[in-house]
């Protein structure tokens, strides 16, 4: 299957066809220092023109989470950057900048915060307690099973709507200085990448395993590997140096980073799923202090942004079968005994939310629980279906063409709307 897209500014154009009012006030801006004429959502680029007239030109520093801009990651948030400045008419200008120069991951939201970034991707695994509420919905998003796309793509919109309603996710960043645009956009689920066949819990015993979050290294003791902190960008020289043999990543790390070159045996669980790590988009106060239709103008590119990362994820899990044939690896399921043991890892992390004090954890997996289960039938209603075969997905790619902008609008007018700036 392949992922159809169509220009950026014809996708912004389409949403006039949505006929949807403008929601409360929220989302980027969380003041009212805004000003100037509201412009209902799916307005066509003139009226949102036309409301800026007066307005000062602009210039935003966006640190984008591609590390170069021309994989599939950059590429999207190009998109996202193109629409802003082109429906602006030019009144809003950004300067991306690539592979984190002014503040390296777990620093972002202080950037933005102090308006060194005005708009900022940032990774809230690597420090949990900073963003105890945050880790607490971390801790349980391995409860839908691993699958080259349905499964993500509903992961990701209950992730949303929980944390679009849970004020103490939201004040993880608000606390700090920083305003939300994307609260949390979760990578597809990881992989268990190798340098040899791994798929027993028995196999695992000693490998020295690659994580990046806590629940990644609950996960890996579980199964009975010895967990290794270490961020992506030194991971490819470990695995080529034998100093660790296993990872945990997403199939876009694995294959955007090289890692498949070198560990191209690849394990997924089927009853659930290993980590999903996520992502983050914030904003400053340059942002928060811009007329509201700017500001409004920037919130509705969140639609843009979410049908972008589900294309380009999609794209990545395609592209990483043909690495893994080409470099003589696999893809394989875990045992019966392995489930079982990263089952149990699940449940303990899930216990950790029940008992956390950030928040309420016991309401928040009865709502994740739900959240699952609306955005699954919507998915369904729309016409995707569940896969979990990789290989089947890669191979049917480029033949049976889909897009994701009819389940991505949902999620817009559902979760992002009531919370649009006005």
């Amino acid at each position: 299957m392949a992922i159809q897209t169509r220009p950026l500014l014809a996708l912004s154009a389409s949403l006039a066809g949505l006929a949807l009012v403008s929601g409360c006030a929220g989302g980027v801006s969380t003041s009212d220092e805004g000003s100037g004429d509201s412009v209902e959502f799916g307005s066509d680029p003139q009226a949102f023109q036309d409301a800026l007239a007066d307005m000062d030109p602009v210039e935003l520093t966006f640190q984008a989470g591609s590390s170069n801009g021309t994989d599939h990651t950059g590429l999207r948030e190009q998109d996202f950057v193109d629409a802003i400045e082109e429906i602006s008419g030019g009144k809003i200008t950004i300067n991306t900048v690539w592979g984190q120069p002014i503040a390296p991951y777990d620093e972002v939201t202080e950037a933005v915060a102090d308006g060194r970034i005005d708009i900022g991707l940032e990774i809230p695994i690597y420090t949990p307690a900073k963003y105890p509420a945050i880790t607490s919905l971390i801790n349980i998003a391995p409860t839908a099973p691993a699958d080259p796309y349905f499964y993500e793509m509903v992961t990701t919109a209950a992730a949303q709507d929980v944390a679009w309603s849970t004020e103490e996710i939201l004040d993880d960043y608000r606390d700090k200085g920083a305003n939300v645009l994307v609260p949390l956009e979760f990578e597809y689920s990881g992989a268990l990448a190798c340098t040899e066949p791994v798929t027993s819990s028995d196999e695992l015993d000693g490998k020295q395993l690659r994580v990046a979050s806590a629940a990644d290294f609950a996960i890996a003791e579980a199964l009975g590997a010895t967990p290794v902190s270490m961020q992506y960008v030194e991971t490819y020289e470990a695995l080529q140096r034998n100093t660790i043999d296993c990872t945990f990543g997403a199939l876009k790390i694995q294959t955007g980073s090289g890692f498949l070159e070198v560990a191209p045996y690849v394990a997924f669980p089927t009853e659930s799923s290993f980590s999903r790590n996520p992502t983050s988009i914030l904003t400053g106060q340059q942002i928060e202090a811009l007329p509201v239709a700017a500001q409004q103008l920037i919130f509705d590119q969140a639609l843009v942004y979410f049908t972008g990362h589900h294309e380009a994820k999609a794209k990545y899990n395609s592209e990483s079968i043909a690495d893994i044939d080409a470099h003589g690896g696999d893809v394989m399921q875990l045992d019966a005994d392995a489930e079982a043991d990263l089952a149990t890892a699940l449940d303990g992390l899930r216990q950790q939310t029940v008992e956390t004090d950030a928040l309420d954890g016991e309401a928040l997996i009865t709502d994740f629980d739900a959240a699952l289960e609306k955005w699954e039938g919507v998915a369904e209603e729309l016409g995707y279906a569940p896969s979990g075969d990789y290989r089947e997905f890669a191979e049917t790619f480029d033949e049976d063409p889909f897009t994701v902008e009819d389940f991505a609008q949902r999620v817009f007018e559902d979760v992002y709307l009531p919370h649009r700036p006005s």
